[in-house]
Formats: C-alpha cells, structure tokens, sequence
C-alpha cells in the first residue's frame, strides 16, 4: 500500500524536534511553578509533566549537580524562589508524581486538539485531592 504523508503519516510530531522547542518547554515550566496550573493541550501537557517532575526531584535532592540542573532549565527567579520555598517543603514526604494531568474532554475549534490541564498536587486550589502520603496516609488506610 501507498504510505500515507504529513498529518496522517506514522512518523507525524505535532511539535517540532526537542531541541527546537526548548526555549518554550522552559517558558511553560516557569509558568507552571509560577501559577500551579496550566490549560493546554494535552500532547504538550504531558511533554511538559516529565521536565517538572524532574525539576522537583531535583530540587529536592539538594546536591550541587541538581541544583545546576535546576538552574539550567528555570529562567526567573521568582519561579525558583517558588520552587525553593514552596514546593521542595510540600512534597518532603513524596517521593514521585508530584504533578497530575487532568483530561477536560474539550477540543480546540481549530485543530481538534484535546485539552488538559497541569497542575502540582496537595496545593489549595487543586481541582481534586491528591491521595496522602507519609502519616496521612496511614491514617487514610486505617
């Protein structure tokens, strides 16, 4: 059969290559510390999980080759001060999944591209409650 080309072909990226799109990648993971949540389509909501799962793993370790990481992939200050002093306390007792990708079941008009929203987890304004970890777990169970 004839192999069909551009949007319908096997090897289609919506996104451009990786080391194209990074400059945006680290717009957005500023944007997300900065807000805890974003609304974006979900292709890209899920790029996006795997850098800021990293950047908290990072910045909790606290050693000098992840705080170089860290610093590599933030650009402002006012997201790391966010990460520092926020983040790296709330999730002490967490060891993994410190985001959620939660699916909207909405389309953009434009391109049909289903839509999602990022968000941290444990924070106020959550759209649903994280399951606890540490003693609130235990307690959770029982």
């Amino acid at each position: 059969g004839v192999r069909k080309k551009g949007l319908h072909g096997p090897y289609f990226r919506r996104y451009t290559a990786k080391h194209k799109q990074w400059e945006n990648e680290k717009h957005t993971l500023n944007a997300l510390i900065k807000q805890q949540r974003l609304y974006m389509p979900m292709q890209r909501a899920k790029e996006v999980q795997q850098y800021a799962e990293e950047i908290v793993f990072h910045a909790k370790k606290g050693t000098s080759y992840s705080d170089g990481i860290v610093e590599s992939m933030l650009i402002s200050p006012e997201a790391r001060q966010i990460l520092y002093e926020q983040l790296v306390p709330r999730y002490k007792d967490r060891h993994f999944f410190f985001t959620r990708i939660i699916n909207r079941y909405a389309t953009k008009i434009k391109h049909q591209d289903p839509q999602a929203f990022i968000e941290f987890v444990d924070w106020p304004g959550e759209l649903r409650p994280a399951n606890p970890v540490g003693e609130a777990r235990k307690k959770h169970v029982l």
